[in-house]
């Protein structure tokens, strides 16, 4: 099987590395950082120069590489350095200290080099042994390892150094600037020294980045805190943190603890990757508060816990302060941005939203300018409308489910849409309740009750019933009503609107018709609701009775030949073989039906959510008014007395 090698394109490293090979700053940090994970404790740099041809050299005491371990980790792309050789490392054999929590983890540091020179060699010395390999790169290899020199035995000592031999590029980025911004960087830890052009980098060159201030702990002494402020967040928080100095040597690491994020930072992620301090307090030592290997600081230690304590709340308020000229042009921002809608508060309001940005952008990090806009914008508005802060009780009701549940409702629709949705569901939900609540009780003034509930519920008898095209019509009832010669009958006065007679109560509902002119000339379609008093078995007679209706609106000219009709006639019960249809020719139908029938179809045509949402609050609320109805009213009787 024939195999070829990769080829690579010439923008491949530059793509891969991307800013190690090409900005000066990440690349110095990023060579510095490897020694430090080689646990180097003196590294010595040579800056190049261009004009003096001077090239680039970085020099450390770490632990050094064989020769098979330089081909193993520079030959493997992306080598994970913590999968291979763990988070942490130990110190050389002569060298006296803790393990050490190392930067690197993509291996991309070996590129670095490239962005001081187009070519570089590579010597390293351990375990006896000494090699010099030359790194270069072309168009179609971003890694040429060419061999130089092997020395197998007899070499003393440990270390790295890479120097510089190809074309020197031409980089913005000065000698002070390299001081600096090492020394903002690896200055945290005593034991770890650095040196530039033969000088080693000390506070002194980064004075810009660098506060001093002292506080005393009562009862045991002074702290002196040195405050390095980078200026730019880094990407992590790593070579950031508090560094606890003890006599001049390193306790622990330089890291945000866990009781730092919680005392210190209090959610300020990006303030993480920018601020080191270092705390020296050297009477710890004379307190016993040190363990004896250095590693930290004995938790239960009265002059530990007391400095601790006064250290975070330093750095907290350190922290606080050099934040406010960035807080106050974030404030600045939010109200010019929502000076419009505050101008149209009452002063009293005004003054709440503007104690709300104050807290917001003071003890809220972490939130932009957009997000506290938005927060302040809604405010607003709650102060605007009528209900206030109800909504905020309500929300603080939720469960984190529903706010998801929220999230999603209001992705995907206006709150006025959602409004009239639910509103149409709540008030077909509500009108299944208050039927089946009206229907338990039996007698005919409730059915007299019934009718304007289906003057609003036609939907229950199909979906052909849904528009709000059919309205009851009062001159047919009238019609209808003097048929039975009950002009003053029962439920007249009240309701005009509806036939309130001895077993039953009749609506009447049209839809009308246009004509080409879109004028109304008519009725298009007819529903009659005849509720028949419980206890009554439908039957022919009663189905007659709506035909007989029928007959009477069509004599009248209330209604064409051509006018659709429904006839419902509702009851508890119906005769034996009457619970079919009657046809009179293909206009008129008119239906038997069980008020349990009628209850079933609305619940299922709202897909059962009665059952599904009857511990919904308006629900229980109507069942507690409906307890009224099916309640007796007690009434309060006057002791017969004899008559004298």
């Amino acid at each position: 099987m024939e195999q070829t090698t990769l080829l690579y394109d010439e923008r491949f490293l530059e793509n891969h590395a991307g800013a190690i090979i090409t900005d000066p700053a990440t690349a110095i940090v990023e060579l510095v950082a490897n020694c430090w994970d080689a646990y180097a404790t003196e590294v010595r740099i040579t800056w190049p120069d261009i004009e003096t041809v001077r090239q680039f050299k970085i020099t450390d005491n770490g632990h050094g590489m064989t020769k098979d371990e330089f081909q193993k980790i520079w030959r493997t792309m992306d080598y994970n350095r913590r999968k291979n050789q763990g988070s942490t490392i130990e110190p050389p054999g002569d060298v006296n200290g803790l393990f050490r929590t190392v930067f690197g983890k993509n291996g991309k540091g070996r590129f670095a080099s490239f962005c001081f020179a187009s070519e570089y060699l590579v010597t390293s010395w351990k375990n006896g042994q000494k090699f010099v390999y030359k790194i270069r790169t072309t168009a179609t290899d971003p890694l040429c390892l060419e061999e130089i020199s092997f020395e197998s035995e007899g070499v003393k000592g440990h270390g790295t150094e890479i120097i510089g031999i190809g074309n020197i590029p031409r980089r913005i980025f000065s000698e002070v600037q390299a001081r600096e911004l090492i020394g903002s960087r690896f200055l945290a830890n005593p034991a770890f020294k650095v040196s530039l052009n033969g000088k080693e980098i000390s506070f002194n060159d980064i004075p810009a980045l660098l506060s001093t201030e002292e506080i005393s702990v009562e009862n045991y002494g002074v702290v002196r805190i040195l405050h390095i402020d980078t200026k730019k967040a880094d990407k992590t928080t790593k070579q950031h943190g508090i560094a606890w100095w003890v006599q001049n040597r390193a306790v622990g690491e330089c890291k945000w603890s866990g009781s730092d994020y919680e005392r210190v930072l209090d959610g300020r992620t990006s303030e993480a990757k920018r601020f080191t301090f270092i705390v020296q307090a050297d009477y710890l030592n004379q307190s016993d508060a040190v363990y004896e290997d250095w590693s930290g600081f004995k938790e239960d230690n009265p002059s530990w816990i007391k400095t601790r304590e006064a250290v975070q709340d330093r750095i907290r308020q350190i922290i606080f302060e050099s934040g406010e000229t960035e807080r106050d042009s974030r404030r600045s921002g939010v109200i010019s941005r929502v000076g419009n809608t505050l101008n149209m508060l009452s002063p009293v309001s005004k003054e709440r939203v503007n104690d709300f940005v104050n807290e917001v952008v003071d003890t809220c990090p972490n939130f932009g300018e957009n997000e506290i806009v938005q927060l302040t914008t809604i405010l607003a508005k709650l102060e605007q409308s009528k209900s206030r802060y109800g909504l905020l009780d309500l929300l603080h009701k939720c469960e984190p489910d529903d706010y998801d549940n929220l999230h999603s409702i209001l992705n995907e629709w206006t709150i006025g849409m959602a409004k009239m949705v639910l509103d149409e569901i709540q008030n077909r939900l509500k009108l299944i309740g208050e039927l089946r609540t009206k229907l338990l009780v039996a007698g005919i003034d409730e059915v007299h009750e019934l009718q304007p509930l289906f003057e609003r519920g036609l939907w229950m008898f199909g979906a052909q019933f849904e528009s709000i095209e059919f309205t009851s019509n009062k001159g047919m009832t009238n019609v209808i009503r003097n048929i039975f010669k009950d002009a003053k009958g029962k439920g007249t006065r009240n309701r005009p609107d509806f036939v309130a007679l001895p077993d039953s109560s009749v609506g009447l509902y049209a839809r009308s018709s246009f004509d080409e002119n879109y004028d109304e000339d008519g009725v298009e379609h007819l529903v009659i609701v005849d509720l028949k008093t419980t206890g009554l078995p439908l039957g022919t007679k009663e189905k007659d009775q709506v035909w007989k209706y029928v007959k009477e609106l069509k004599a009248q000219g209330y209604i064409r030949k051509s006018t659709r009709v429904d006839g419902f006639v509702l009851g508890s019960e119906i005769e034996q073989g009457e619970d079919e249809p009657t046809m009179h020719g293909d206009e008129v139908k008119i239906v038997p039906m069980l008020y349990e029938t009628i209850l079933i179809r609305a619940e299922k045509r709202l897909l059962n959510l009665h059952t599904k949402v009857k511990a919904a609050p308006f629900l229980l609320e109507q069942q507690e008014e409906l307890k009224k109805f099916t309640e007796p009213v007690e009434i309060c009787q006057m002791e017969l007395v004899p008559v004298i």
